[in-house]
């Protein structure tokens, strides 16, 4: 490789490095990417709020960089969990460790092998002499390179074995302090059939355990079908956000030549106000009992006294169909997709390979780019292909 090369690589890198960064900064700003890039905050029920529709949502910027160099690492434990501090400290060991490596290269290697035999015309030219290949057969200077590969090679295992040990320590201190989580005693259950004797998922499920787990099983929760509930809730939602922007409205308004008009805004309020508690009456009557039962889910929580019982009814086949009383861990409460759990197990292996075509697809298309890139990386082909990049030879 030559100079040229090299530059052009470098070139290339650094500019997709900032094309990600402008568009990170601006999709970022965007309020319909919030469940993207704000999927924790808003699991907790946070508001989220974007800056007024402008032109400063499209400029990409940059004081979010120092921003993020200012977060501690108890914050970002407390805000978004021990699998994001993990992913960055493994960013941080990345950066420590190549820091080291190239403080070596620089110092110690460059100079040996650029001093390793004298410089021919073309040597200048090429990045040769700058690498191992620059130094004798037999040189001493060899034992140089075998010291620095030891070096780098032990001081690479000292930084895995510190960071493992801080990690989990970490993971200690955050297992003790979450003591009592309720999904760590729960069971997923799937695939629950319907007693013959009751019409009903209930009471087959206290009945199933109470049989075969008699001394850890504890209760169980069904899951029921809330499209229409949900439907519902968004609509009772939407009126009482135009009822109380109404009201808001009347407050501000003065009285004399607006009067005429607050009255209309005030018959608007009674009629939404009988529209949401008609809303409100048929939520109710789709809560009650005799209604749920007809929504039912073939899906449960079940919740064992102990994580052992958990652990023992999540990990063993409970029937001798393989396809009835499915068990698995429940997710954390943050975790639950309700959507997920109203589709059918049958149809579950439908969505895992269709996830795997995406990701095989996703892997393709990003691997033809990536390889046209490295290979145009040649200041030759480069040359060849985009004439312009002459300009930069020297």
């Amino acid at each position: 490789m030559n100079s040229q090369s090299l530059l052009a690589s470098v070139g290339i890198n650094i500019g997709l490095a900032m094309v990600i960064l402008f568009l990170f900064s601006i999709l970022k700003k965007q309020p319909s990417n919030a469940a993207i890039y704000y999927p924790r905050p808003l699991s907790k029920r946070h508001p989220i709020t974007f800056p007024p529709f402008s032109l400063r949502r499209f400029i990409p910027s940059f004081s979010w960089i120092p921003r993020a160099f200012r977060v501690t690492e108890d914050e970002i434990l407390q805000t978004n969990g021990l699998d994001a501090l993990i992913v960055i400290r493994l960013f941080k060991f990345g950066i420590n460790f190549f820091t080291v490596c190239s403080s070596v290269g620089l110092l110690i290697l460059l100079p040996i092998n650029f001093g390793g035999q004298p410089a021919s015309s073309d040597s200048y030219r090429s990045m040769d002499s700058c690498t191992i290949s620059n130094i004798k057969t037999g040189s001493n200077m060899l034992w140089v390179h075998f010291m620095c590969l030891w070096f780098i090679s032990l001081y690479g295992l000292h930084l895995l074995y510190r960071e493992y040990s801080e990690i989990l320590v970490k993971r200690i201190q955050q297992v003790r302090n979450l003591r009592h989580r309720p999904d760590q005693f729960t069971t997923l259950v799937r695939e629950i059939p319907v007693c013959g004797e009751h019409q009903a998922r209930g009471c087959c499920v206290d009945h199933f355990f109470s049989k075969h787990h008699p001394y850890s099983y504890h209760s169980y929760k069904m899951l029921y079908d809330g499209k229409d509930i949900e439907d519902l809730s968004k609509q009772a939602r939407y009126v009482h956000e135009k009822v109380q922007g109404l009201r808001k409205k009347c407050k501000g308004k003065k009285h004399g030549k607006e009067s005429d008009e607050c009255r209309d805004d005030l018959l608007k309020i009674t009629g939404l106000e009988e529209k949401l508690d008609e809303l409100c009456r048929k939520i109710r009557q789709l809560q009650s009992e005799d209604m749920l039962k007809g929504k039912e889910l073939p899906v449960a929580f079940v919740t064992f006294k102990s994580r052992w019982g958990a652990a023992m009814a999540a990990q063993t086949q409970q029937h001798t169909n393989p396809l009835l009383w499915i068990t698995e861990m429940a997710p954390e409460p943050s975790d639950v997709s309700w959507r997920n759990l109203s589709i059918q197990y049958k149809i579950l292996p439908v969505y895992k390979i269709g996830v795997i075509l995406a990701a095989t697809l996703l892997t393709i298309f990003f691997a033809v780019p990536v390889t046209a890139v490295q290979g145009i990386a040649k200041f030759e082909k480069l040359k060849k292909w985009f004439p312009p990049a002459m300009a930069i030879e020297f």
